[in-house]
């Protein structure tokens, strides 16, 4: 795939993590400016308002907080930048999961104004990213908008994090597996072939955090059942939060992604109201599974299908909706094939994507 961003958008302006961290958001906001326009979702809010205005109270000479509950679209991110100059606000803080982490940093790109994310999940990577995936009002993927520079802040109250159900740390958890499996689609870890510098050490950081994911998540499930914020815990954070971010953004928009995001993409085009209620990591892991059939590495499956079957997670096409008829079949393969993971004008790799399809429509 064709480097999207010239420049390496490696980090974010200040990425701060552990317990209590929403008591810094005031002191945080003065860095950047001193009037924020909050912009978070209802859940979001449900869990930090109190601490968010306790911390902001002291420290901004005024605020204003938004509920927003639609897709990240431009439309409704023109509106909100809109408002937020002709009331003279100078960053937009973001609150809530990964739709509200990306429809901030767009507010922010189109307000032309700094955003500090305040993630209230950690099911994605999106606080930290330096991209919004983009939908239409309806809910249609409409392609990712990259952006030249960084996230200015990513503030993490692990406190509020570890209250999350076990439903969205495991979606982070996917998200992040899938960076690695996805990177494999093309590269091989051959630090004398003809990569991108920055795709090396995506790939190197990639294999870090499966490894760490594959041996901690149940651990941390286990902590955070019994009400502990271990170190195990606050690691598996930053891993889905930030460490993921950072493959990204290294990766510059090219090969560290692949057929499990694009199955996402694609089925959130197709089936905009029935996945709605299917968290993003979720369908990614669905994807993943292909991915693995892809790659050659189908024994991989078997431990994402216990983890799938023992927390109720969506495992099959059925489960999120995707009519398995060979027409649907024919409609994903044709969107599949014409995208920039598959080589259309090879036979060979064209054969092998049906054949790994084909596994995942046959998959009970």
């Amino acid at each position: 795939m064709p480097i999207r961003e010239e420049s390496f958008r490696i980090g974010c302006g200040r990425y701060l993590q552990g317990e209590g961290m929403l008591s810094r958001l005031g002191e945080e906001v003065l860095r950047l400016g001193s009037a924020p326009l909050v912009v978070g979702g209802e859940n979001g809010l449900s869990v930090a308002r109190e601490a968010i205005e306790d911390s902001l109270l002291p420290a901004c000479p005024r605020y204003e907080i938004v509920t927003y509950t639609g897709t990240c679209n431009e439309e409704r991110a023109k509106e909100i930048a809109t408002l937020a100059r002709e009331r003279g606000y100078d960053v937009i803080v973001g609150v809530g999961g990964g739709i509200l982490m990306d429809f901030a940093k767009l507010c922010g790109y189109f307000a032309e104004l700094p955003v500090l994310n305040v993630p209230t999940s950690s099911a994605t990577c999106a606080a930290y990213t330096p991209l919004s995936v983009r939908y239409t009002v309806e809910g249609n993927t409409v392609g990712s908008r990259h952006y030249p520079y960084e996230v200015s802040g990513v503030l993490v109250d692990t406190a509020v994090i570890a209250t999350q159900p076990v439903r969205l740390l495991l979606s982070g958890v996917f998200d992040a597996l899938a960076k690695f499996v996805e990177i494999k689609h093309r590269y091989r870890g051959d630090i004398d072939a003809d990569y991108p510098i920055g795709l090396d050490y995506a790939y190197a950081l990639a294999q870090y955090s499966y490894r760490f994911l594959s041996e901690k998540t149940q651990t941390v499930i286990e902590d955070l059942a019994k009400g502990c914020i271990t170190k195990d815990v606050e690691n598996l954070i930053f891993t889905t939060i930030c460490a993921t971010g950072v493959v990204s953004g290294i990766a510059r928009g090219s090969n560290q992604s692949a057929l499990a995001h694009k199955f996402y993409e694609f089925t959130r085009f197709f089936y905009p109201q029935d996945s709605r209620p299917y968290l993003h990591g979720e369908i990614v892991g669905i994807g993943l599974l292909m991915q693995n059939h892809f790659n050659g590495e189908t024994e991989e499956n078997a431990s994402l299908l216990r983890w799938m079957e023992t927390y109720g997670m969506p495992r099959t096409i059925t489960d999120i909706g995707i009519d398995p008829s060979a027409e649907q079949f024919e409609k994903y393969y044709e969107r599949l094939v014409g995208c920039s993971s598959i080589h259309a004008d090879d036979p060979a790799e064209c054969a092998r994507l049906r054949s790994s399809m084909e596994y995942l429509w046959t998959l009970r």
